[in-house]
C-alpha cells in the first residue's frame, strides 16, 4: 500500500471510540414476564378449582332431581294401573247394570 500510494486516511476517532453496545450489561426484562404468568397461572388454577366445584354441585342437584323425577314417575305408573283396574271394574258394573235394565225391560 505504501508502495502505490494507497495510504488509508486516518482513522475515525468517534466511530471507535464510542461505546460498544454489544459489551452492555444485560438487563433482565424475563422477570416481570414469568410474574405475569405466575400470576396467570394462579387465576387459572383458581378458575379451574371454582368450576369443579360448581359442577361437582350441580351433578349433585341433578342426582337429586332424577331421582325425585323417578320417584314421580313411578308414583304416576302406579296411579295409572290402579285406574286402569278401577275403569275396568266400573266398566264391568256398568255393563252389569246395563243387562239388569235390559233384563228387566
Amino acid at each position: 500500500r505504501i508502495l502505490t500510494g494507497d495510504v488509508p486516511k486516518r482513522a475515525d476517532w468517534k466511530k471507535l471510540n464510542r461505546k460498544a453496545t454489544f459489551k452492555m450489561d444485560y438487563k433482565a426484562r424475563s422477570g416481570k414476564i414469568q410474574g405475569i404468568l405466575k400470576d396467570m397461572k394462579k387465576t387459572f388454577a383458581d378458575n379451574l378449582s371454582e368450576a369443579e366445584a360448581k359442577e361437582a354441585e350441580a351433578v349433585k342437584d341433578h342426582k337429586a332431581l332424577m331421582e325425585t323425577k323417578n320417584e314421580q314417575k313411578t308414583s304416576a305408573e302406579e296411579a295409572l294401573a290402579s285406574m286402569e283396574k278401577e275403569t275396568g271394574a266400573r266398566t264391568l258394573n256398568k255393563e252389569e247394570a246395563q243387562q239388569e235394565v235390559d233384563g228387566l225391560k
